[in-house]
């Protein structure tokens, strides 16, 4: 018995069963409606090409009111069941041609995925995920840098973002966090695309965009001046908190915010009069080692010893000292200086170790900075005992400016043959 042609009706009362069905339409060699076991339901056509069957999903299913349009039916969209037999009919036409829809469909879909992949934002996603292993706290400070750029770029494919498009955004940025900001973001960005293109045959667009034209002209150059570094250290001294020590260490040693926070009693060594700050987190990625002046010890020696970890300025010694932006907002009020920041504290150390008569080699050492040119190759010495002698000499200056020694009074010498 000869089977009818399939209804809208009929396409609506079918329901799902235990297994996948495909019931094929007799009004339409080819075409089947699949129903499968969640109950959904989509078009699909079969038919021969190239001496092998090929199955070509059409699309959804759309049944009720309003299913027929006078739109051309298109592929990957819902159909009723005369669309589907339309657009069945007209894929067979071009399959007798000598094209295969199947094929070019998947083309297309492939293109479309390697172009997804290759967004903006897909990228500097994959980035991230690579090198934040080996890059220094690269998801906390490069990723609010670049996630700047996906509102208004992310969705694009990297290779066609022109210079014009990522000025704008710094531009942007600039109005309405800063040129500093900017300066940064842009720096992330050239990064990254430097990243992709040595990975790919793409050729960064920011090559000649410097920092003058989306950032800031110059670094920060604030240093505290003797009365903002006495008020700073007397109201550190008055702090029972880990904040004052903390900031009093790490001037002493002039280290970075996270490297002095970091601070652990295993890092110490020879008794505690030395610092080796492990590689892992210090910004050269190398062991750096830290002669510790007597003040310095000090500092160390009046923290408790906490049962939580060996972390030196915590407050439970399992984690390290944190939330640096409330802590310091507290302290800005009871010392009464302001405009300053954490970072000043370490340019500020490196510039009375030269008030001090420190010679700019070792000044460097000090600061962890490695020599450059052919020295950085030829010359191996740690400076360990001329670092020693420059944090002393730190040390005794910053302890004359807190508390300058009393004035000197001379008297003048009577001249002699003088009459009483």
């Amino acid at each position: 018995m000869r089977k009818r042609p399939l209804t809208a009706i009929a396409v609506a009362k079918h329901r799902p069963g235990a297994d996948r069905r495909e019931i094929a339409d007799p009004g339409c060699p080819g075409l089947y409606l699949i129903v499968q076991v969640s109950g959904h339901k989509s078009w699909a056509l079969r038919y021969r090409s190239r001496r092998r069957s090929v199955k070509l999903t059409l699309g959804p299913t759309l049944i009720g009111a309003g299913a027929e349009s006078d739109n051309a039916p298109q592929l990957d969209t819902p159909l009723s069941l005369a669309a589907a037999r339309e657009l069945a009919t007209r894929t067979l036409r071009e399959v007798q041609a000598g094209r295969d829809p199947a094929l070019a469909k998947r083309q297309r879909r492939e293109q479309q995925h390697a172009a997804e992949a290759d967004t903006l934002q897909a990228v500097c996603e994959e980035h991230l995920r690579r090198e934040a292993g080996r890059l220094r706290t690269l998801e906390t400070q490069r990723r609010p840098d670049l996630e700047l750029f996906y509102p208004a770029l992310g969705q694009l494919p990297i290779d066609q973002i022109r210079r014009g498009q990522f000025v704008r955004v710094l531009d942007t940025v600039a109005d309405q966090r800063g040129r500093r900001r900017a300066g940064r973001a842009l720096a992330a960005m050239k990064t990254l695309l430097n990243w992709h293109g040595n990975r790919s045959d793409y050729v960064s667009v920011l090559t000649r965009v410097s920092w003058r034209t989306a950032g800031p002209a110059g670094g920060r150059d604030k240093v505290l001046d003797d009365a903002e570094l006495k008020a700073i250290w007397l109201a550190a001294e008055q702090d029972k908190g880990p904040y004052g020590p903390y900031l009093r260490f790490m001037l002493l040693t002039s280290t970075r915010r996270g490297e002095a926070a970091g601070l652990r009693r295993c890092e110490l060594i020879d008794g505690g009069k030395s610092w080796l700050i492990p590689a892992a987190r210090y910004k050269s990625k190398r062991d750096v080692l830290l002669p510790l002046s007597r003040a310095a010890q000090a500092i160390i020696a009046a923290q408790p010893v906490l049962a939580g970890g060996d972390h030196v300025f915590s407050i439970d010694g399992k984690y390290p000292l944190g939330d640096f932006a409330s802590r310091k907002a507290a302290f800005d009020q009871a010392c009464g200086v302001s405009g300053w920041r954490i970072h000043d504290v370490r340019r500020t150390a490196r510039t009375l170790l030269s008030r001090a008569g420190v010679a700019p080699d070792t000044a460097e050492r000090c600061l962890g900075h490695a020599l450059t040119g052919v020295r950085r190759v030829y010359d191996r010495h740690e400076f360990a005992v001329e670092k020693a002698a420059a944090f002393e000499s730190l040390a005794a200056l910053v302890a004359r400016i807190v508390r300058p020694p009393p004035a000197v009074v001379v008297p003048l010498a009577r001249a002699k043959g003088r009459r009483k």
